[in-house]
This record gives structure tokens, sequence and C-alpha cells, in this order.
């Protein structure tokens, strides 16, 4: 396991900026990638955990609105348990 004593005294940083040649700004994107995959888990946690009602989908944006409106869609169709109301 490498430890403190094991480092050089001094570390250089050297930036080597290449432009992107796929638009004329020549701008890269900022990690955007790391945002992509969490609304997808996010949504399909939301419809497991409505599965035994019969929610099959739930439309965006996850709203308390859009998740309510999903279960009496389920219950109109006659899937899932009945609750009382």
């Amino acid at each position: 396991m490498p430890r403190a004593d094991n480092m050089p005294e001094t570390l250089g940083l050297t930036f080597q900026e290449i432009p992107c040649p796929s638009n004329p700004l020549g701008v890269k994107g900022g990690s955007e990638t790391g945002t992509i995959g969490p609304p997808a888990s996010i949504g399909n946690a939301v419809v497991d955990a409505l599965w035994h009602l019969g929610v099959r989908h739930v439309p965006l944006p996850l709203t308390a609105q859009t998740v309510w409106q999903a279960i009496r869609a389920a219950q109109q169709q006659g899937q899932g348990i009945k609750t009382r109301g």
C-alpha cells in the first residue's frame, strides 16, 4: 500500500487542451453521463414499489400527482388490489 513517504517531494501539473472537433466552440461535456442513469433508476423503483397495485408505468415527471393518477388508473382498470376510499 503506497504511503506518503513513497511520493516524490513535488508533483507537477500539466494541462493539455484539445478542442472538440464536433462543434464550433470546441467545448466538451462536463460529466453529464453521471446524470443519465439515476432518473431511470428512480422511475423503475417507483413502478416496482407500486407493482402490487397494478401500476405498470408512471409518466414523467414523477410527482405526487402523477404517482397518484397512476394508482387510480390501475384501480379503475380492475388491476391490483382495491383500497378503501
